[in-house]
């Protein structure tokens, strides 16, 4: 009888647990804030959105957030909002969709604490936000991305890359704008 001189040892990758969310709000922000500006360490400095910056998008046009707690702990956030006047201009979608109204949350900011990441949990957080995106009556959802995990969740829930632009906001980085149509609006 042969035996192997080494067994080799594949890693399986389970999927994540269940995650628990909660509608993130201008009233309640203060409840998460520590977590929140503690979880933006992992952005470059001049991208990391401040308490300031998270009370105007939940009290902006269309603002909705989600907050991801697995077993009672605080793993990360989404953050949105619909992008209209000068903000559709500033954030490059004109260069994207053209001078068309598209109803579009515009997903701002998607955060997973580094120990949670990788097993699931981020893609978990942004199918939520999706789903409560396409609940709140959007009909597409479309974000700036780095080339990370978001990138590869977004794309693995449907989004399509429509644009990259260089040096996004000063960052010395390429950021990916992708969008995904919402109910009626996804293709067969």
């Amino acid at each position: 009888m042969q035996t192997p001189s080494a067994v080799a040892i594949l890693p399986v990758k389970m999927p994540a647990a269940m995650l628990d969310f909660t509608i993130l709000t201008a009233d309640n922000f203060h409840m998460f804030e520590k977590d929140i500006l503690a979880s933006e360490e992992i952005f470059p400095e001049n991208i990391r959105e401040s308490s300031e910056s998270c009370l105007g998008t939940l009290e902006s046009t269309g603002g909705m957030g989600l907050v991801a707690f697995f077993q009672d702990r605080y793993l990360g956030n989404a953050l949105g909002f619909q992008p209209l006047g000068d903000v559709f201009t500033d954030l490059k979608l004109h260069e994207v969709y053209g001078e068309k109204r598209v109803n579009l949350i515009y997903l701002s900011n998607i955060v997973t604490l580094p120990e949670f990441q990788h097993k699931g949990f981020g893609r978990q957080l942004l199918k939520a936000f999706v789903d409560a995106a396409e609940k709140a009556g959007f009909n597409r959802v479309g974000g700036h991305f780095r080339c990370n995990g978001s990138l590869k969740n977004f794309k693995a829930l449907g989004g399509q890359e429509l644009a990259s632009f260089d040096n996004w906001y000063d960052t010395g980085e390429t950021y990916t704008y992708c969008d995904l149509a919402l109910g009626d609006c996804r293709p067969a």
